[in-house]
């Protein structure tokens, strides 16, 4: 039980929102259950009175012209046999002298109001007498005979100590019984939450005690509908996180073997220079070295590239707007056409003057300067690439197509993967991640390229399905 001490423990704050209530209640509830109790027990003792009221109007009797009550102790007696209070009376005749009794017995008050509990004039009041508190009932009886005619007065009053007894006792059986159920409410709640709990603090001690790099999915202790999407949530993200690690370790891994080559040539060719004295040697090392530098730098920006696309596929934070593909690729072709006349191919655009997509306009430009560049690098001298965009129902197809050798079908999955290369590939520089960059950008439009065989050009026709605006 020491974790109840905690303020911050569920079980004890839970516990504190169900039992302060619980108290709470019991409190007003034995409040009104006492109020209850002493209302019963007065009109209980009220009946009583007036019944002792009525038993002295029918002892007055006039005699000689006067009313006169003969109130034997016989009778005092049965009306205070197996009680705990005293008994006082007083009667008082039609000309308001007191006949017998308790002469300074108080008379009734100016505000109070008769009983319409009864069928009889009757009052019923509280007051003080011989330093105790009493009960009065007052009865007016009405007189007529022998010459005397009014109304007679008679007050039979008693204390309270019977009453508050009964009502005393009600209210400590009430306390009791509903003690005992809000007691049991209590255990019982708490016996339900420690059972809750008792997963979800195993759940904790697993999370709490696993190494950093374990991954494997949690178990599922929850077994309660509520609870149980928190364990699928957190396997989830479990499964993603693995997912990403992998990833990043395997784009570490290749990416650090792809910079270790560029990096080794370039201290070859500087070892090169420094140990030779001929100026054409420096001249010729320093080329290569441009040349290294320029094909590290553009492995370096693919590499880049290639994270963040794959950090905004993971993240799925997918902006889309309206853009005009046509432009895009228009401007991917202007830029590309030095690169196309070194080799003199034949670089061209094919299709409608104007198409609206959903995209990312900087990705779409990527993913098509990434085809044009393949399809150049692997196209012959003298060849042919064109990119092509064409309407298909509501979808808008981005081909390129080119006059190289094209791949191979058993290849062409493996062509999409980052640092692939294929046996055409030999003897050109690249890391292969062109392809993957085009299907990473693809994968964040919810779409894939397909490779395929060009029906008009022969090589590798690379088409990409967009949704159009």
């Amino acid at each position: 039980m020491r974790h109840l001490k905690r303020p911050d423990s569920l079980l004890w704050q839970l516990l504190l929102f169900l039992g302060l209530p619980l108290i709470g209640l019991w409190g007003v509830s034995a409040l009104s259950s006492y109020s209850s109790a002493l209302t019963a027990a007065t009109q209980a003792y009220d009946r009583t009175l007036l019944a002792s009221t009525r038993t002295i109007a029918e002892r007055l009797v006039v005699k000689d012209g006067k009313l006169q009550v003969d109130v034997p102790w016989v009778v005092l007696d049965s009306f205070e046999l197996n009680m705990n209070d005293r008994l006082f009376y007083k009667v008082v005749d039609t000309h308001g002298r007191v006949i017998s009794g308790y002469d300074d017995l108080p008379d009734i008050p100016s505000h109070i109001r008769r009983t319409e509990l009864y069928p009889a004039l009757a009052w019923f009041y509280h007051t003080s007498y011989q330093n105790q508190p009493i009960r009065v009932a007052s009865l007016l009886q009405p007189v007529n005979e022998g010459g005397v005619n009014g109304m007679a007065k008679i007050y039979v009053a008693e204390t309270l100590s019977s009453r508050r007894q009964l009502a005393a006792s009600l209210l400590v059986s009430s306390l009791l019984v509903q003690g005992i159920l809000v007691l049991l409410t209590l255990f019982l709640a708490w016996w339900l939450l420690r059972k809750v709990l008792k997963p979800m603090r195993q759940l904790s001690t697993i999370m709490v005690r696993r190494d950093p790099g374990v991954l494997t999915p949690l178990p599922d202790l929850l077994p309660w509908s509520e609870t149980r999407l928190l364990i699928v949530a957190f396997n989830r993200y479990i499964e993603r996180l693995r997912s990403l690690i992998s990833r990043q370790e395997r784009f570490s891994a290749d990416a650090s073997h792809q910079l270790k080559t560029p990096l080794t040539v370039l201290k070859t060719q500087l070892s090169f220079a420094l140990a030779s004295p001929d100026p054409a040697h420096w001249r010729e090392s320093l080329e290569g070295m441009s040349g290294t530098l320029d094909s590290t730098i553009s492995l370096t920006e693919r590499l880049l590239q290639l994270s963040k696309i794959k950090d905004q596929d993971l993240s799925r934070q997918r902006t889309l707007e309206r853009v005009d593909l046509v432009a895009i690729a228009q401007e991917c072709c202007f830029s590309r056409l030095a690169q196309a006349r070194s080799k003199q191919v034949d670089l061209g655009y094919e299709g409608k003057p104007q198409v609206w997509i959903q995209g990312d306009s900087i990705l779409l430009a990527e993913m098509c300067a990434n085809l044009l560049d393949n399809a150049l690098k692997y196209t012959p001298d003298n060849g042919t690439v064109t990119i092509r965009i064409r309407s298909e129902g509501e979808s808008v197809l981005l081909e390129v197509e080119d006059s190289g050798p094209g791949i191979d079908a058993e290849q062409r999955q493996q062509a999409l993967q980052p640092f692939h290369r294929l046996d055409n590939a030999a003897g050109r520089v690249g890391a292969g991640l062109g392809l993957a960059l085009v299907n990473d950008i693809a994968r964040w439009h919810q779409t894939r390229p397909e490779l395929l065989v060009g029906e008009t050009l022969g090589g590798l026709l690379v088409r990409v399905r967009l949704t159009a605006a």
